[in-house]
């Protein structure tokens, strides 16, 4: 039973530190073709094509939202000239928590503080909102990042972060496990010791018991 008791504690001891792992997410995306689409805006990509060369524009929008619906409106205007220097990853916020809970933590990841859409992001450079006045900022960010030697992406760089912070809690994990493992060897240690001590007092007690009772027989 001993054993058993044992047994479970250090199973436990392996399995529950991990449960602190928490599963990664799944997310949904559109490219610029079905954002479009999405929103009823027409337009004709028979000569756009998506590379991995192309700056990415991370887009976090809801379906509907009239500014966000404006930007598209830009995009597809700019396609021509510069389609070939970027595409887009449209999250739609409104209806997708996951995607929601995405556009916080890039958010937060970036120091933006964005708390409502279109929330727009090329490089390491974000929008918050959209209007004519951003066109030309928009055109310099992407060809910037199309251009740059060293593309920063900013789901790369969130990827980095939550590698190396998962990284750390299993190395926290494996401590509690050694730990916990060297506890339990320890106490099994100290109980069969125990055991093998009391059994000890007891046989030498029997011993001494059968010692008197035989004398006893003898006197008598």
């Amino acid at each position: 039973m001993k054993k058993k008791i044992i047994g479970l504690l250090l199973l436990l001891s392996l399995i529950m530190p991990f449960s602190t792992l928490a599963a990664t997410k799944k997310y949904n995306t559109l490219n610029l073709d079905k954002a479009l689409e999405e929103e009823g805006i027409e337009h004709d990509f028979s000569n756009y094509k998506e590379d991995n060369k192309q700056a990415v524009i991370y887009l976090f929008r809801g379906n509907g939202c009239s500014h966000c619906r404006e930007f598209l409106t830009f995009l597809n205007s700019i396609v021509d000239e510069y389609g070939k220097y970027f595409k887009v990853e449209s999250y739609e916020v409104w209806k997708d928590q996951n995607n929601s809970d995405l556009m916080q933590e890039v958010s937060d990841f970036l120091g933006a503080n964005a708390t409502g859409v279109p929330f727009i992001i090329i490089g390491d450079k974000y929008f918050k909102g959209y209007g004519e006045s951003y066109a030309d900022a928009i055109k310099n960010a992407i060809m910037e990042q199309y251009n740059s030697k060293n593309k920063y992406d900013v789901m790369k760089e969130m990827k980095k972060a939550k590698d190396k912070e998962a990284f750390d809690k299993i190395k926290n994990v494996l401590i509690i496990v050694s730990c916990n493992f060297i506890f339990i060897s320890a106490a099994t240690i100290i109980i069969i010791m125990e055991s093998k001590k009391n059994n000890s007092l007891l046989n030498n007690k029997i011993e001494k018991i059968e010692t008197k009772i035989s004398s006893m027989k003898q006197t008598e």
